[in-house]
């Protein structure tokens, strides 16, 4: 159809979008039908929330034409071809002359000029920023040493925040694209990569998910690990482990159009990424039982924290003194107040946001005292996936560091690990695996979605998984999907936590399908992969499209009120690309289900008026 769609967008507006979002939800009050004529006089009525929020879409997108197959798409579809053709390109972002400027701006920290630290050891890196930067006097190119970093410099560096440079490709001429988690981001986030890589790789994206496997891969060069995200502030701490399942998925998925020796590369990023930050007994190795812990290099409060972030606990200390938060908080940044026991605490904190999990009960202040049953998961895939990858790809050995890496000795690692886990990690008596305090030489007994990543990765004999299964799962499982935590003890008080019951995320779904569909519980991964997708699916219907960051499971519903907010929920007329694993988990989800379960989830078009 061709119409005049400036006037048709503002009728539909005017009649449907009672609440001026620019949005049509189910909200809205309006009659919930509308009659769009195009150019010609020819008329078409549709009517429901669902299809009308399509059409509102379509209008707004199509400049003049309107498909209106497209606008009566059922749920499935629609939402697969938003993903690909709207919701992914809308989080690609570049570190090109032309968004060069954009991208290098931070909600998190303000400075006077926008710093783009480049590492001086890459060469046709500094030369491209430079020429492309040389055209905004408020850029400032500054070149960064090789890792590691001392405490002097790291300071240095924290007075002029900035992004840190991710890969330029000189034989292409072109910086690596990358996919921000939000519409929101601008810099690249450690183990968001990994699950929005499957979803990319789950639409055939070859180039933008190699574009993350690359800039990971740099950023372990480079920068020496991983980075929770590539700004300087988090030069200090990595993410969970991820990229070698990365790299592997990833090579799986395209050999034919990548080349060993591009592997071999990858391979041993991976393997010094393990050797050097994984396995450092001063960081992230408890030597004294040979299980790894999450831990931030850095000291202090972190500073990309929100203002306010910290006034309960720091209020403990600034009371002692007859101080505000406010200005205790300033004192203590700038070193005039010293306080061991605040110190001891912002160790936890920073380890606690390496594990992604920022923040939960589970792990404050405690969390560098941890050997974790989910890091060490991710660990034990890590050292069978290298070792696969050697045996499969290079059966005569894998050259790196002046010698011959096998794959039986990266199997012997995973043997050692593996009883490691089941000496201090598994408690038989509750029939299920938790953290382990090292300081205190206990288990530290909490119910956690992350206790079942044994599953995900293997560690785990049959007997176990049955008890994981009929245990701990049943405490997590809600009416959303799997929550975080089972519900918190009465003894445990403080503000909610974004990482705790009763919010549920995409990772921790996405890894448990996988594990649950590894050991055989393919009816329970079908129920538990539909209560996820139906809960994202219904708020795709209801509200206009709507893929957030994180949900209520136990309400069923993206209205959070919590830490950090809710990335995805503001917008007009299109998500601003929704939110990447959760859009990833979409995805994957809906493999996960049968045909019976996807005619339900199209059946919810016709369920809201």
């Amino acid at each position: 159809m061709q119409i005049d769609a400036q006037h048709v967008l503002a009728a539909l507006l005017s009649q449907e979008d009672t609440d001026g979002s620019k949005t049509i939800t189910i909200d809205d009050t309006g009659p919930k039908s509308f009659t769009v004529q195009d150019i010609h006089g020819k008329s078409v009525t549709v009517e429901g929330t669902y299809y009308l929020a399509n059409l509102l879409q379509e209008v707004w997108l199509g400049q003049g034409r309107l498909d209106m197959e497209k606008v009566s798409m059922k749920p499935l579809a629609r939402v697969d071809y938003l993903m690909k053709n709207h919701y992914w390109p809308a989080l690609i972002r570049r570190l090109d002359q032309a968004s060069l400027l954009s991208v290098l701006a931070d909600e998190k920290r303000s400075s006077d000029k926008a710093y783009l630290y480049v590492p001086a050891a890459d060469a046709a890196g500094l030369e491209y920023y430079r020429r492309i930067s040389a055209a905004h006097p408020k850029i400032e190119i500054i070149e960064l040493p090789s890792p590691p970093f001392s405490t002097a410099q790291l300071a240095e560096i924290d007075k002029k925040p900035g992004l840190l440079a991710l890969k330029y490709d000189a034989e292409r001429g072109e910086a690596v694209p990358y996919v921000v988690p939000g519409g929101r981001f601008n810099e690249m986030y450690g183990w968001d990569s990994y699950f929005i890589a499957l979803g990319l790789m789950a639409h055939d994206q070859f180039e933008l998910a190699r574009g993350l496997v690359e800039n990971t891969a740099y950023q372990i060069k480079y920068y020496g690990k991983m980075l929770n995200a590539n700004r300087s502030y988090y030069l200090t701490r990595s993410q969970p482990p991820f990229y070698t399942a990365l790299l592997c998925a990833f090579y799986r998925q395209y050999e034919s159009r990548l080349s060993t020796e591009w592997l071999a590369e990858h391979l041993a990023i991976a393997i010094d990424e393990y050797e050097k930050v994984w396995m450092n007994p001063q960081t992230h190795l408890f030597a004294e039982i040979g299980l790894n812990r999450y831990f931030d290099e850095g000291s202090g409060r972190p500073k990309e924290t929100e203002p306010g972030h910290f006034k309960l606990e720091i209020g403990k200390y600034a009371k002692q003194k007859n101080l505000s938060a406010e200005e205790y908080e300033q004192r203590y940044d700038a070193g005039e107040i010293v306080e061991p026991e605040l110190d001891r605490y912002f160790v936890h904190d920073r380890a606690m946001r390496e594990s992604g999990h920022d923040t939960t009960a589970r792990l404050d202040d405690l969390c560098a005292d941890l050997a974790c049953v989910d890091l060490n998961a991710v660990l034990y895939d890590v050292e069978l996936k290298i070792s696969a990858l050697i045996d499969d790809y290079f059966p005569q050995g894998l050259r790196h560091n002046g010698r011959e890496y096998s794959g039986s000795e990266w199997y012997e690692k995973a043997q050692v690990r593996y009883d490691l886990v089941q000496e201090y990690l598994w408690n038989e008596e509750a029939g299920c695996f938790y953290d382990y305090n090292v300081r205190r030489g206990q288990a530290q007994i909490f119910d956690s979605a992350t206790n079942l990543y044994p599953l995900w990765a293997g560690l785990c004999e049959p007997e176990q998984a049955e008890k994981l299964v009929r245990g701990q799962l049943p405490k997590l499982m809600c009416a959303g999907g799997i929550s975080a935590t089972a519900p918190l003890p009465p003894h445990i008080h403080g503000p909610e936590r974004q990482w705790d019951y009763p919010y549920g995320w995409a990772p921790h779904q996405i890894l448990l399908w996988e594990g649950l569909q590894r050991y055989g519980y393919h009816q329970e991964m079908h129920d538990a992969a539909y209560a996820w997708v139906q809960m994202i699916i219904r708020a795709t219907v209801e509200y206009n499209g709507l893929i957030p960051e994180k949900f209520d499971v136990v309400k069923g519903s993206h209205k959070t009120d919590v830490e950090y907010g809710n990335v995805g929920t503001v917008f007009e007329y299109l998500p601003a690309g929704g939110f990447g694993w959760t859009n990833a988990s979409l995805i994957l989800g809906i493999a996960k289900l049968t045909e019976v379960q996807k005619a339900q989830l199209n059946g919810l078009a016709q369920t809201v008026d």
